[in-house]
């Protein structure tokens, strides 16, 4: 995993349990796919690792799909699109390896949330700063 050009890329193997009967990647896998890239990369910009360190919950989540994908390596890129007061987009695409070739687009948006106060919570310029800093080279 590595910031590479504003994206956090993870690459990823597809396990055979997330295929269907007819070989390729079921629909729902992709979402999980987007939330593992969403929660390293939240872990690398605010230093967190526990289940307890993510601080939102999801709001909206969109994908679009280009292509099938089988039993392969891919790789799920991540970053942080439009931020507002407390919510803001994460946006991804899942990568062949093989061709580099675009599977799937998407964009989730999460809303910052206080688990103790039970409440959504405003983007700290710290998190603004780092995101600007990791992103500032995106394309």
């Amino acid at each position: 995993m590595s910031w590479r050009n504003g994206w956090f890329v993870v690459p990823q193997r597809v396990a055979f349990r997330d295929l269907d009967a007819m070989g390729h990647v079921n629909n729902a896998v992709f979402l999980t796919l987007f939330e593992n890239a969403r929660i390293l990369m939240w872990f690398d910009l605010t230093g967190g690792s526990r289940p307890e360190d993510i601080g939102f919950i999801v709001a909206r989540a969109e994908i679009d799909f280009k292509q099938q994908i089988g039993l392969e390596d891919l790789e799920v890129r991540v970053r942080i699109g439009e931020m507002r007061s407390s919510s803001l987009d994460t946006l991804y695409e899942i990568r062949k390896v093989s061709g580099d070739e675009i599977a799937a687009t998407g964009r989730v948006v999460v809303v910052l949330y206080d688990w103790e106060r039970q409440s959504k919570m405003a983007i700290s310029d710290e998190l603004r700063r780092k995101v600007a800093e990791c992103s500032r080279d995106a394309s």
